[in-house]
C-alpha cells in the first residue's frame, strides 16, 4: 500500500459527523396493509447484489407509511449493508437515481457518508469488494442465521487514498460498470422486442387480424406476411387461425426429456441461485460430477419449478454449453423443449408470458412454502400452434435476437471479471490506476 493511503474505520466518519449508520425499520413499523402495488419502494435484503441493487422485483408502500418513515428515505450515493441472511450478510449496495426517495428495508443497514474526504462511489467499490464482504462474514453474530449490526459496521476497517484518486478510481471502476449496465440493458430491450413479437403472433394474432380487414401486416415485409392465413376458424379456445392447431402443451413440448449423462460424469453444473429473474442468461456454470439433478443441452429452457421461484418468473435459456455437451442442474428445474418446427426459443418466451406463468403457479401442489409444480397439470396448458413456415420464420427472427443477447452477455461478463481482477488490486494500493492504464496507451 502506498504511504499516502491511510487506514480508519467507518466509526471514525460517525465520531467526526462525517457520516450516519442505522438500522432499517421495525418489522412492527410495516403491515400488510402498508404495502400497494404502485407506491414507495421499499429496499429488501433480496434485492442487495454485490456493490449494486439489483433489477428485481420489490414491495412497495403508500406515500403515508413512506412519510411515517421519513428518517429511512434513501438518498442517492446512501450505501445498504444486508444484515441478516445465511447468503446475503455482508452484501452491500450504492443507492443510485432509480431509488433514491425509496426506503430502507427491515432487513438492511444505511451507511450515509457526506465527507469532503471519501468519494462514496469508492467507498461503495471498496465496501464491494470480497476483502471487506469476508471481514463483515467473520465478523458477523450467529452460527446458524448470521447477523450484523451498526457496531460492527463501525469497526469495519477501510483504506483511503487522496480523494482525486478515489475520485479516478472510482471513473475508471464506474465505466466498467456502466459500460456492464449498457449491455444488460440493451438485452433487456431486445428481450422485450421479442416478447412482444411472440405476443403480436401467436397470443393476439395480429398479422391475421390485419390480413382479415384487408390490411397489411405492420411491420412485416411481403414475404413473411404471406405465410399468413386471413381468418379465423373456431377452437375449443375461440377464434383461431385457419389453418393453425390447438393443443395442450404436453403435445407440442418435451418435458424433461432424455439426455445421456452418466452418473458421476463431471459436467456443467447449474444451481437455481445461478437463474435470474429477469433475461434468459445465467451466471457462467461450474464443473461438477453428475448426481441428482435436470439434464439439459443448448436450446433447451429451464423454469423453476418450486416456490416463490416459480412466481419471481425464474426462467433460463441454455445457450451456454459446447456443442453436442450436456449440462445438469437443480432438481427443482423443469426442462421444456418444443417438438416439431417451433423454434426453440418459442419455450422460454412462452415460459415469460405472463398469463402461461399464472396457469403455472395455479397448478402447483404441496404444503406452503414447498410448493411445486406437477408435470401433469402444466401439459394441460393450451397453446396454438402455428404452420411451420410461420413457425421457420419466427426461429429465424428470434434466433437472431437470442444470439445478439449471448453475444453482449458475454462480453458484460468478460467486463465483470476484469473489474472483479482489478478491484481488490486497485483498492487496496497494490495496483496503481496508471500502471493499469499505460498497456492501453501503448496501442
Amino acid at each position: 500500500m502506498g504511504s499516502e493511503w491511510r487506514s480508519i474505520t467507518i466509526g471514525d466518519l460517525v465520531k467526526s459527523g462525517e457520516a450516519i449508520v442505522q438500522t432499517g425499520p421495525f418489522g412492527s413499523q410495516l403491515h400488510s396493509y402498508d404495502y400497494v402495488t404502485n407506491g414507495i419502494a421499499v429496499i429488501p435484503t433480496e434485492a442487495i447484489g454485490r456493490g449494486r441493487i439489483l433489477d428485481v422485483p420489490v414491495p412497495q408502500v403508500t406515500a403515508d407509511k413512506a412519510a411515517e418513515l421519513a428518517r429511512h428515505r434513501l438518498s442517492i450515493g446512501d450505501i445498504l449493508f444486508a444484515r441478516r441472511g445465511a447468503q446475503a450478510t455482508g452484501l452491500s449496495a450504492i443507492v443510485d437515481e432509480r431509488y433514491e426517495g425509496a426506503l430502507c428495508g427491515t432487513g438492511a443497514l444505511l451507511l450515509r457518508v457526506q465527507s469532503k474526504r471519501v468519494d462514496t462511489q469508492f467507498l461503495a467499490m471498496y465496501l464491494s469488494s470480497e476483502e471487506a464482504f469476508s471481514w463483515l462474514r467473520t465478523h458477523a453474530v450467529g452460527a446458524v442465521m448470521p447477523n450484523i449490526n451498526t457496531d460492527i459496521i463501525k469497526t469495519l476497517p477501510i483504506c483511503l487514498p487522496s480523494i482525486e484518486e478515489q475520485r479516478a478510481l472510482a471513473s475508471f471502476l464506474g465505466a466498467i460498470d456502466e459500460r456492464v449496465c449498457l449491455l444488460r440493458e440493451t438485452n433487456a430491450t431486445q428481450e422485450a422486442i421479442a416478447q412482444a413479437l411472440f405476443k403480436s403472433w401467436f397470443v393476439d394474432f395480429d398479422p391475421v387480424r390485419a390480413k382479415q380487414a384487408g390490411l397489411a401486416p405492420n411491420g412485416m415485409d411481403e414475404d413473411t406476411a404471406a405465410l399468413f392465413p386471413d381468418a379465423f376458424e373456431e377452437s375449443v379456445l375461440g377464434l383461431v387461425p385457419n389453418g393453425w392447431k390447438q393443443m395442450p402443451l404436453m403435445d407440442a413440448f418435451e418435458f424433461n426429456p432424455s439426455r445421456p449423462l452418466k452418473k458421476g460424469t463431471l459436467a456443467p453444473y447449474l444451481d437455481m441461485a445461478s437463474v435470474a429473474t429477469s433475461g434468459h442468461r445465467t451466471d457462467v456454470p461450474i464443473q461438477r460430477e453428475l448426481g441428482s439433478g435436470t439434464k439439459f443441452r443448448n436450446g433447451d429452457t429451464l423454469l423453476a419449478r418450486i416456490t416463490p421461484c416459480l412466481e419471481n418468473g425464474k426462467a433460463a435459456f441454455v445457450d451456454f454449453l459446447e456443442d453436442d455437451q450436456i449440462g445438469w442442474g437443480s432438481t427443482e428445474f423443469l426442462v421444456l423443449r418444443p417438438k416439431g418446427s417451433l423454434p426453440d426459443y418459442f419455450a422460454y418466451l412462452l415460459c415469460k408470458h405472463q398469463p402461461f406463468l399464472d396457469f403455472a403457479v395455479q397448478s402447483m401442489v404441496g404444503t406452503s412454502g414447498r410448493q411445486r409444480i406437477q408435470n401433469e397439470a402444466l401439459g394441460r396448458y393450451p397453446i396454438v400452434v402455428p404452420s411451420d413456415s410461420v413457425a421457420q420464420a419466427f426461429g429465424r427472427l428470434v434466433s437472431a435476437v437470442q444470439s445478439s443477447i449471448a453475444a453482449n452477455d458475454g462480453q458484460a461478463q468478460t467486463l465483470a471479471a476484469l473489474r472483479d481482477t482489478l478491484l481488490p488490486h486497485l483498492i487496496s494500493g497494490k495496483l496503481r490506476l496508471p500502471d493499469v492504464l499505460k498497456p492501453a496507451e501503448c496501442h
